[in-house]
């Protein structure tokens, strides 16, 4: 599972060994913190060419900025599409963790494919500031996200480097958002050309049926898989409600493309924490879905594997299963049959 670098972590453990408890049980519920952004905005931007240069050159875009609200409200998603000299499109995925009162902004670019490490950080007096860790130019540098001077119609942002731990901070992206409108286009209303088909057949709603292996004792939940296709149809998100009592569970998944590799990946998030999972890379070939990456089970490192089969136009068959082996051989531990109950927006 990802985790916050080594800097933001620090002053997390100083923070909570100095505050007393509390004040910690009073921490504010944020998770609405991000409500203002839902709609669509137009984005005048200003970008420093050359960060940590002593550069001077900025270049200006204008573009669009689509943000809805996802999996009940435990997440939204932010898709940037600007004109300018070289154009951006880059997506954010901001998920809420209700025990550390914290979100996470995650992030991708339409090159890259997956998901980049992600900032965390929270809002105080209608400021939201968010940082991580990056490497830029070869240097390990601190990254740091404000979203300020928020109204119904605007709201100012500002990316900025800090390459001495934070004591000066340069500007590098400046953005000043204005409301086009209240609510988001349909997800499903434009299609790139440069992207994979794959799993256009999981887009809508589906009824599971689940058998899942718990301690070693099969057991079997219902539930409701529902895929959005955003982004323009770079990428997905599946949002999973299975179970009851102590066995229910809810998941958001991103699946996204990268057009160089050809290849999908796959990164899950647990309702619990808010947080993404490490990623599973694959693809599909001869009808047949295979996304693989490392992970634990019982202790133990594995390789995990997804898997999509027996695919019509109303059903499927999905399996999780692990290999010791290195991918010779497979053990399931979570087979879903998912039959269609609404073909999606």
């Amino acid at each position: 599972m990802r985790t916050l670098s080594r800097l933001i972590a620090g002053t997390l453990v100083a923070c909570l060994a100095a505050a007393p408890l509390r004040g910690f049980a009073q921490a504010r519920d944020g998770q609405h913190d991000f409500d203002f952004n839902f709609g669509s905005w137009h984005e005048h931007i200003a970008r420093l060419v050359h960060p940590l240069t002593h550069s001077t050159q900025w270049v200006t875009y204008d573009g669009t900025d689509t943000v809805r609200k996802v999996w009940g409200g435990r997440a939204s998603t932010s898709e940037i599409v600007t004109d300018g000299p070289r154009p951006i499109e880059l997506l954010h995925v901001r998920t809420y963790n209700p025990a550390s009162h914290q979100w996470a902004i995650n992030g991708t670019s339409s090159s890259a494919g997956m998901l980049g490490a992600p900032m965390f950080g929270a809002f105080s007096g209608g400021v939201g500031t968010f940082y991580d860790r990056e490497v830029f130019n070869g240097r390990t540098i601190t990254v740091r996200w404000v979203f300020s001077k928020i109204t119904a119609d605007s709201y100012h942002f500002e990316q900025a480097f800090s390459d001495d731990g934070g004591a000066r901070w340069e500007p590098n992206f400046i953005a000043q958002a204005t409301r086009t409108s209240a609510v988001a286009p349909s997800e499903g209303a434009h299609s790139v050309a440069d992207t994979s088909h794959d799993f256009d057949f999981s887009y809508g709603t589906w009824a599971t049926h689940i058998r899942s292996l718990h301690q070693s004792s099969w057991i079997d939940l219902t539930g409701t898989v529902t895929w959005r296709k955003i982004w323009n149809g770079k990428a997905y998100l599946e949002e999973i409600s299975a179970g009851s009592g102590k066995t229910a569970f809810t998941g958001l998944t991103l699946f996204l493309y990268n057009p160089q590799s050809h290849q999908w990946s796959q990164t899950y998030a647990d309702s619990s924490d808010g947080a993404f999972n490490t990623s599973y890379i694959g693809g599909f070939r001869n009808g047949r879905g295979e996304l693989i990456g490392p992970d634990t089970f019982d202790g133990k490192a594995v390789l995990m594997r997804d898997a999509w089969s027996q695919i019509t136009p109303n059903s499927h068959h999905f399996e999780i299963g692990y290999s010791l082996d290195g991918g010779a051989t497979w053990h399931a531990i979570f087979i879903a049959k998912l039959t269609r109950t609404d073909p999606g927006l």
